[in-house]
Formats: C-alpha cells, sequence, structure tokens
C-alpha cells in the first residue's frame, strides 16, 4: 500500500488546513470573476496574501502538535529528546506514572498518558526549521533538511526560516511585509511538501 493510500489522521487534517490557506489565493485571484485585474493589490488583497502564509505556517505546526500525539503514545519511538521530553512530561505531572498504573486496561493508559502528552504540547511550537526538526526526533523520523532540498530543490530550512520569520512579523508586530502573490503560491507548495515528506517517512515506519 503506497502513501497515497495511507495517510495519518493528522495530515488529513492538515491537508483541509493548507487547502483553506491555498483559499486565500483564490480570492485572491477571484476566480469566479474570469480572474483578477491587473494592478496594485488593494489593501485587502495584500492582507489576503499575508494571511495565507500566517496560515500555512499554523496548519504546519497544527499538523506537527497532532502527529506526536497520534504516534508517541501508540508507538513509542526511540529518541533521546522523546525521552527527555517525557521527563519533562513525568515532573510537571507527578501523579501521572500512578494514573498509568492503575489504568484498568491498556487502552484506558494510552488515553491517560494522551492526554497528559497533550497538556504538555499546549505551549510547544513546532514553528521554524529547528523546531520542526525537534518534532520529526519525537515522532523518530531520521529526515534531514537535504532530504526535503532534494524534493523542494531550494534551501528548505532557510526558506521555512525566511518564511516564518515574516509570520512572527505579521502576526506578533503586526508588521506589514509585501507579499508577492508568486511568492504567496511558492510558501504553501512549500510547506505542503514538508508535511507530504514527514507523513510518507513516518507512514513507512509505523503504518
Amino acid at each position: 500500500m503506497t502513501w497515497h493510500q495511507r495517510k495519518t489522521v493528522a495530515y488529513k487534517t492538515f491537508h483541509t488546513n493548507i487547502e483553506r490557506s491555498r483559499a486565500f489565493l483564490r480570492i485572491f485571484d477571484k476566480e469566479p470573476d474570469g480572474g483578477r485585474k491587473q494592478g496594485q493589490p488593494t489593501r485587502d488583497e495584500k492582507e489576503l496574501l499575508r494571511g495565507s502564509l500566517v496560515f500555512a505556517v499554523g496548519a504546519l505546526d497544527a499538523y506537527l502538535h497532532d502527529l506526536i500525539l497520534e504516534i508517541v503514545p501508540t508507538y513509542a519511538p526511540r529518541s533521546e529528546k522523546l525521552t527527555t521530553a517525557l521527563r519533562g512530561i513525568a515532573k510537571s505531572d507527578p501523579s501521572l506514572s500512578l494514573r498509568l498504573a492503575l489504568a484498568p486496561s491498556d487502552r484506558d493508559r494510552q488515553q491517560q498518558f494522551r492526554d497528559a502528552l497533550s497538556e504538555w504540547l499546549e505551549d510547544k511550537s513546532f514553528q521554524g526549521p529547528e523546531k520542526v526538526s525537534n518534532a520529526l526526533s519525537y515522532v523518530g523520523c531520521t529526515l534531514t533538511w537535504p532530504d526535503f532540498d532534494k524534493k523542494t530543490m531550494k534551501s528548505t530550512a532557510s526558506e521555512l526560516d525566511r518564511i516564518t520569520t515574516e509570520r512572527h512579523a505579521i502576526v506578533h508586530r503586526g508588521e506589514l511585509p509585501y507579499v508577492r502573490r508568486p511568492s504567496a503560491g511558492e510558501t504553501i507548495n512549500l510547506v505542503d511538501e514538508i508535511a507530504k515528506l514527514i507523513d510518507r517517512e513516518v507512514c513507512t515506519l509505523y503504518l
């Protein structure tokens, strides 16, 4: 069975979200009206392009959160970073080990752990190349940035860092960087390729 038949639940949600990001571009392009007129975009049109970037970065962040919750409780990948994270979870939730010991079934234990992991992840961000790499380590995925570069034909980590920096400027500082229509489309495609490659690798490992 190929990856096209077996995707993680996390990726299926991501696909919906990245298509929502593309919807910003379809509105910008005014496809229902036969195409956008040439000329300087309006203020609202510029915000559509910025919004597509913000939503794409958020979609990847949410995907990685969901992927960790889907994979770690079920498959317990071997990873030094995950081991460190588990110590942090145990420290922040001292009663977890007792709850796991008293759980009446494996399903209940798994759910108890998933709940604790979800709470631990609440204040974690997976935006930017370094944090994406951390997320990959948690799920035991050994992809490196050169692996992504072979598919995207770009310096993927550098591009993702630029995109994430631009996203933070928009969301946290209210800045108005000029995002061109072709660049917005390339951003969405890059983020989509990153998630696809991760999901293929994870499906190969576990599903």
